[in-house]
């Protein structure tokens, strides 16, 4: 792996990297691991932030332009006032939680694709080539060389399909629905809902990202399988009026006493459930033992802001 200087980088790189570092106080640090790549996929590049450094590692030199802007762009999503994902509670079941927050991050990741996709024909990173080349990635996806039962195997495609409408703009819609006519039916509604609403707002991004989620779990249980639990297992960032964030916890929100288990302390978990669409937006520092009747009348009572505040919720104002 070898450390990339700014001066091999293009123009276009550069005032992305420039502008993610002033606007957020952060350095930016690109990486290449090279590797021989027979596809283009949207996971050729990848990051992570420790502190003030944000780590950007390439793996796909013949498309490295293409791929750098596009994890440059999430990473400035990911800095910005956006809802996240968190999750501090556990099944204890490994392989399900780990399922949960692969296809959540999925989720995720596609209705960003509705602004990334924006940025990249704007800046020219994302040509006809880039495109054909990213559509080639996208069949050979959908046509997997595992052995995955017929359910399971359409949750997948959904999810693949989704994502590969949203990117390419629909360009093989028509066959994809004649390959795969019922995960195109799925990946179809959660293509309307990511189409439905200005997605650089918060709140509208929010509340697509729990009726994408809530969907993806509807499919789910109609072919008879366990549901995910989403609004129980995951914590999605609020996004509240100032007018709002001085009412009481009970007008907006209900605490539940979790079918999940806290992660940090192994105890029941308790969430706190948006009334409106029963998401939770964070889990609760509660003692199980000292949860009683008198508790929850109290606790009820308490304004949003500061149950927030105590909480360390982040949170995001309309």
């Amino acid at each position: 792996m070898k450390q990339i200087d700014n001066n091999d980088l293009s123009t276009n790189i550069v005032e992305q990297v420039q502008k993610i570092e002033q606007e957020y106080n952060k350095k930016v640090e690109i990486y290449s691991d090279y590797s021989e790549q027979e596809f283009l996929t949207l996971d050729q590049a990848s990051h992570e932030i420790k502190g003030d450094i944000v780590k950007v590692i390439i793996t796909n030199e013949k498309y490295s332009e293409f791929v750098l802007a596009h994890e440059l762009y999430h990473i400035a999503l990911e800095l910005s006032d956006e809802p996240s994902i968190s999750c501090a509670v556990t099944s204890g079941k490994p392989d399900y939680d780990g399922r949960i927050l692969a296809i959540a991050n999925s989720i995720f990741e596609t209705l960003e694709h509705i602004s990334v996709l924006k940025s990249q024909k704007a800046d020219g990173t994302y040509t006809a080539e880039v495109k054909d080349a990213f559509l080639k990635g996208i069949e050979v996806a959908l046509n997997p060389k595992v052995s995955l039962d017929l359910a399971n195997m359409r949750f997948y495609r959904t999810l693949i399909m989704f994502d590969g409408m949203i990117f390419s703009e629909h360009a093989q819609d028509d066959k994809w629905k004649d390959e795969f006519p019922t995960s195109y039916k799925y990946a179809e509604k959660l293509v309307k809902i990511a189409e439905a609403n200005d997605l650089s707002d918060a709140f509208h991004f929010r509340r697509a990202l729990v009726n994408a989620l809530d969907t993806y779990n509807e499919i789910i249980l109609s072919n008879g399988y366990e549901g995910l639990g989403y609004h129980e297992f995951l914590n999605i960032t609020p996004v509240l009026s100032e007018r709002q964030l001085r009412l009481s916890l009970n007008q907006v929100y209900q605490v539940k006493h979790s079918s999940f288990k806290n992660r940090a302390t192994g105890k029941d978990a308790f969430v706190l459930l948006g009334i409106n669409d029963g998401q939770s937006v964070t889990t609760l520092d509660i003692d199980p033992g000292k949860v009683t009747p008198e508790f929850y009348k109290a606790f009820y009572q308490y304004k949003i802001i500061d149950v927030f505040e105590k909480e360390e919720v982040k949170y995001l104002t309309r």
